[in-house]
């Protein structure tokens, strides 16, 4: 039981890492506005639709759910223990496709001002 739960923890955070990764290094090229980190204004670099990135949940939720199957069906077995990296790398996939690139190039500048 506890290899399921493992595996499918994992179906959910390959998915996640993807995403988090092709969106920092691919769409905001390696830049992070720091002070945007931390504040919950609709101003912030980060907002997105009400607090939600909804490309990122599109490009998680199947990537997910396919990294899943990869667990739970007995015909993919052989692929059960590298769900994470299915997961992974399918996320980063469906978000390189969805991300917005405009968005993570925008001409604001990176400061921290707390330096």
């Amino acid at each position: 039981m506890i290899h399921y739960t493992l595996d499918i923890l994992g179906s959910f955070i390959g998915p996640l890492y993807g995403v988090l990764i092709l969106d920092f290094y691919l769409v905001k090229r390696g830049k992070l506005a720091v002070d945007d980190l931390y504040t919950t204004s609709e101003a912030g670099k980060y907002w997105y639709t009400k607090g939600v990135n909804r490309r990122a949940v599109m490009a998680l939720l199947p990537a997910a759910l396919i990294a899943i199957l990869c667990v739970m069906l007995p015909s993919l077995e052989a692929s059960a223990n590298f769900s994470w990296f299915i997961g992974a790398g399918l996320g980063a996939l469906f978000y390189y496709f969805l991300a917005d690139r405009k968005r993570g190039l925008s001409e604001r500048p990176i400061t921290n001002d707390r330096a």
